[in-house]
C-alpha cells in the first residue's frame, strides 16, 4: 500500500469517532441526494406513462415543474455537506498538523501532504457512499410508499379537476440516476476536503509545528478575565475560549444556522400553505357541485383593440334550467343554479359613477383619475326559481336586472369589500368588444350583506349584474344541492350530464367542454392532501439536512474538548473545581448556539415574512408568525449545543491530570 495512503489509513483507525462522524455526514449526503434524484426518476416515469413520452404538449410546463423543486433540494444538500464536510477534514488535519511538520521537515512535498488527506477522503467514500446510496434507495421507497397511501384518492379527487386522470407512482431503478447520484455525491465530498488539504498543504513546517495557527488569540486581548466583578470568573472564561476558537467553531455554526434557518422556512411556508387553503375553499352549505365548462379563446377585436372572448360550445339558458329541473326531481332535492358570462360587455362610467372608495382603488391601481372609466362587467344568470326569489329580495319586477354591488379586492393581504358604484343613475352603459352600445336600467341593488352566499366566489369583475336568463349563453353553469343520498344523486347527475353533454371519452381540450360532479369538500381534500404530501418531503429534507448540520456540531464540538484536555487539566490543577469547570463549558455551549440562533432567527423569520408578504399581495390570506416552532428550534439549538459540550467533557473525567499535562501541545 502507498505509504500516503496508510498513513491516511492510520487516521481513521486511530480517530474512530470523528471517523464514524464524517462517514456519517458523507453517507447521509449521499443518501439525501440519491433520494432526490431516484424520486425525480419515479416521477418522470409516472408522468410519461400519463401525458406519454416527452409529456406530449405539456413538456415545456411539466419539465421545469419537476426539475426547479429537485435542483433547490440538491443545491441545499451539496451546500450544507460542503461546509460540514469541509468542517470534518479540516478538523482532521488539524489534529495531524504537527505531523505534517515533521514530514515537511524531512522531505515530504506539499503536494505529498495534499494527497494524503485526499487518500483519507477517498477511503472514507468507498466505505460511506454505498451505504448513502442504498439509503437513499429507501428513503426513495419510503417515500413512494407514504405517496401511494394517497394516490387513490388523489385520482378519485382529481376528476374535480380535469374528467380523466389516473396517476400511479412506483418505485424505478434508474442506471442513469444511479450514476447522477454517484458523481454529484463523489464531486461533492472531494470538493469540501480538497478545501482543507489546500490549505494544510499551503502551511510551512515551521507554522506546523507551532499546531497550524489555528487558535485566534486576538480574543485573549479583547476578552480580559476580572476577578471581584459581577461577572462570574466561569462566564469570562467562556467568553473568552468562545472569541478565541471561533475560526474553529465558524463551520459548525454555519451549519447550525442553516438548519434553524430552514426549520423556521419550512413552518412559515406550512402556514402560508394552510392560509391559502382556507381563502380558496368556500363553504357554500350546499354538498354535492356539478357544472359544466366550454373551452374558450381571448382575442383582440380588429376594431376597438379591444379583448374579446370566443366560445365555440356555450350552454344555452334553457337547456340549464332543463338540467336543474332533472337535477331537482332526485328525491325532491333543492338545486341552485347559475352561470356566469365575464367577457361580453364593459361598462363605461365616469368617477361620477363610482363611489369614493371605488375611486380611490382604481386611482390607486393606474395612478391618475381618469375622465371616463371602462370597467369589466360580469351577467350572472340563475335558475328560475331563485331568480324570483332575488327579485322578491331587492324588490326588482321579475325580468328586471339586479346589481349586486360590491366588490372585493386584496388590500395587501386584507379582503376588503366596498360598494363600486353610488347609483346616482339607475341606467348602465354596456359595450361589446366591438363597440356596440347597450343601455340596461337597474331595477333592484343587493349590498354586500344582502348577496347569497352562493354568489359570494372571489369576483374580479367590479359591476356584477343578475339578468333574465331568457335568451341567453354563457361558457359555464354551476349547480349546487344537497341531496339526502350524496353519492347516488353524484350517479345520477353524472348520468344526466353526459346525456346533455356527451364526451365519448374524449379530453377537455378535444371535446371542446367538460363537465364535472364531484363533492363540495373534493376540492379541499385535494388541497389538504397536496399539503400533506408537500409537508412530509419538506420536513423530511429538512431533518435530515438538520441532521447533517447537528453531525457537524457534535464532531467539531468533541473535537474541540479533546484538544482542550490539556487548557482544562492546567485549571483544575490551579484549583478549579469540576463544577466549575461544567459551568463554564455550558455557558461556551450556550454562547456558541446563541451564536447560532442570532444568525439563523433573525434570516429565517426575514425569508417567511418576504415569503408572505409576497403571497399576500396575491391571495388575502390570515398568516401568523409560527412562534411554536421557533421555540422549539431555540430549545433543541440549546439542547444539542449543551448536551455535546457535557458529553465531551464528561469523558475526560477518566483521564489523569498529570499525564493529561505532560502531553505536549492542544
Amino acid at each position: 500500500m502507498n505509504i500516503l495512503c496508510s498513513f491516511a489509513l492510520s487516521q481513521i483507525k486511530r480517530k474512530k469517532s470523528r471517523t464514524m462522524t464524517t462517514a456519517s455526514a458523507i453517507a447521509l449526503s449521499a443518501a439525501l441526494l440519491t433520494a432526490v434524484v431516484n424520486l425525480v426518476a419515479s416521477g418522470n416515469a409516472m408522468l410519461a406513462g400519463f401525458l406519454g413520452k416527452d409529456y406530449g404538449a405539456y413538456g415545456s410546463a411539466y419539465i421545469p415543474l419537476l426539475l426547479i423543486p429537485a435542483l433547490f433540494l440538491a443545491s441545499l444538500i451539496i451546500a450544507m455537506s460542503v461546509i460540514v464536510i469541509s468542517n470534518a477534514f479540516r478538523m482532521s488535519a488539524g489534529e495531524r498538523i504537527s505531523q505534517f511538520g515533521t514530514l515537511k521537515c524531512v522531505g515530504a512535498t506539499k503536494k505529498q501532504i495534499y494527497k494524503t488527506i485526499m487518500y483519507e477522503c477517498a477511503l472514507l467514500c468507498v466505505a460511506a457512499i454505498p451505504l448513502g446510496i442504498m439509503l437513499g434507495y429507501l428513503l426513495s421507497f419510503i417515500g413512494i410508499g407514504v405517496i401511494n397511501l394517497y394516490i387513490d384518492d388523489l385520482n378519485v379527487l382529481a376528476r374535480t379537476m380535469m374528467k380523466r386522470i389516473s396517476l400511479s407512482l412506483s418505485f424505478t431503478f434508474s442506471p442513469f440516476a444511479l450514476i447522477v447520484s454517484l458523481i454529484i455525491s463523489l464531486g461533492t465530498v472531494f470538493f469540501a476536503a480538497t478545501l482543507p488539504a489546500r490549505k494544510a498543504m499551503r502551511i510551512s513546517a515551521l507554522d506546523c509545528l507551532r499546531n497550524g495557527g489555528e487558535t485566534d488569540t486576538s480574543g485573549y486581548g479583547r476578552t480580559r478575565i476580572t476577578l471581584g466583578t459581577k461577572k462570574p470568573i466561569e462566564y469570562q472564561l467562556a467568553q473568552k475560549n468562545v472569541s478565541s476558537n471561533r475560526k474553529r467553531m465558524h463551520s459548525a455554526v454555519t451549519a447550525f444556522s442553516i438548519s434553524i434557518i430552514l426549520f423556521i422556512t419550512m413552518s412559515g411556508l406550512k402556514e402560508i400553505a394552510s392560509g391559502i387553503q382556507n381563502y380558496i375553499y368556500t363553504d357554500y352549505g350546499y354538498t354535492v357541485m356539478a357544472d359544466y365548462t366550454a373551452t374558450f379563446k381571448n382575442t383582440v377585436n380588429p376594431k376597438t383593440g379591444r379583448r374579446q372572448q370566443n366560445c365555440a360550445y356555450p350552454i344555452d339558458s334553457k337547456t340549464a334550467e332543463e338540467i336543474t329541473g332533472q337535477f331537482a326531481q332526485y328525491h325532491g332535492t333543492d338545486v341552485f343554479g347559475s352561470g356566469q358570462d365575464y367577457s361580453t360587455y364593459v361598462a363605461i362610467l365616469t368617477p361620477q359613477d363610482l363611489t369614493k372608495d371605488m375611486r380611490q382603488v382604481l386611482s390607486d391601481e393606474s395612478g391618475e383619475e381618469q375622465a371616463e372609466i371602462i370597467l369589466e362587467v360580469e351577467r350572472i344568470i340563475l335558475d328560475e326559481k331563485h331568480y324570483g326569489e332575488l327579485c322578491a329580495q331587492a324588490g326588482a319586477v321579475y325580468g328586471g336586472v339586479i346589481l349586486l354591488n360590491d366588490y372585493k379586492y386584496n388590500d395587501n393581504g386584507t379582503e376588503r369589500h366596498i360598494a363600486p358604484l353610488s347609483m346616482v343613475s339607475s341606467t348602465l352603459r354596456l359595450e361589446k368588444a366591438d363597440g356596440s352600445p347597450d343601455f340596461v336600467t337597474i331595477d333592484g341593488v343587493l349590498g354586500t350583506a344582502e348577496i347569497p352566499v352562493q354568489l359570494t366566489y372571489p369576483n374580479t369583475n367590479p359591476i356584477r349584474l343578475i339578468v333574465p336568463s331568457e335568451g341567453m349563453w354563457v361558457r359555464g353553469y354551476n349547480w349546487m344541492a344537497s341531496p339526502e343520498d350524496e353519492d347516488g344523486f353524484m350517479e345520477y347527475a353524472r348520468s344526466v350530464l353526459e346525456s346533455h353533454f356527451p364526451q365519448h371519452g374524449m379530453d377537455y381540450e378535444e371535446a371542446g367542454y367538460t363537465s364535472r360532479v364531484y363533492g363540495a369538500r373534493d376540492f379541499a381534500k385535494l388541497m389538504n392532501i397536496a399539503v400533506i404530501l408537500a409537508a412530509f418531503f419538506l420536513y423530511a429534507f429538512v431533518f435530515l439536512l438538520g441532521l447533517i448540520g447537528i453531525l457537524n456540531v457534535i464532531s467539531t464540538v468533541s473535537t474541540q474538548i479533546k484538544l482542550r484536555a490539556k487548557e482544562l487539566a492546567v485549571l483544575q490543577s490551579i484549583g478549579m473545581p469540576s463544577e466549575s469547570l461544567r459551568k463554564m463549558l455550558s455557558i461556551e455551549s450556550i454562547l456558541c448556539a446563541g451564536k447560532a440562533l442570532a444568525a439563523g432567527l433573525p434570516i429565517g423569520i426575514g425569508i417567511v415574512l418576504v415569503i408572505a408578504y409576497c403571497v399576500k399581495l396575491l391571495f388575502p390570506i390570515s398568516f401568523h408568525m409560527p412562534w411554536a416552532s421557533i421555540m422549539i428550534t431555540i430549545f433543541i439549538a440549546v439542547l444539542v449545543m449543551w448536551g455535546t459540550v457535557r458529553i465531551s467533557a464528561n469523558t475526560l473525567k477518566k483521564q489523569n491530570i498529570i499525564e493529561t499535562i505532560r502531553q505536549s501541545g492542544l
